[in-house]
């Protein structure tokens, strides 16, 4: 006598990213790569290294400046001061709108 096979299960539903496409940009927490991500992720996952880096909170403006140092793309909580390249601990200078 046959024996009934089960149904495979549902797969999950994929992500959809919102309908305007809509995307935003971070720099991996691991390799120091640029990062883009649909609006409203919480963390993204890196395809170079699999490092997860969160995404900031919904409303936090970033800005973004070159390390004088070693010339890597920084991010940063727009109004600072200045900031530490986690690469080589330069202090650069944010001169937003000067």
């Amino acid at each position: 006598m046959p024996v009934p096979l089960a149904p495979y299960p549902t797969p999950p539903a994929p992500y959809t990213p919102p309908a305007n496409g809509a995307q935003s940009q971070l720099v991996c927490s691991g390799c120091r790569n640029l990062l883009l991500y649909p609006v409203g992720a919480t963390s993204v996952c890196c395809a170079v290294c699999n490092a997860v880096t969160a995404v900031p909170p919904p409303g936090t403006e970033m800005a973004q400046l070159v390390c004088g140092g070693c010339h890597t793309l920084l991010m940063y909580i727009r109004g600072a001061t200045s900031v530490q390249c986690s690469c080589c601990h330069t202090v650069n200078l944010a001169l937003e709108g000067i």
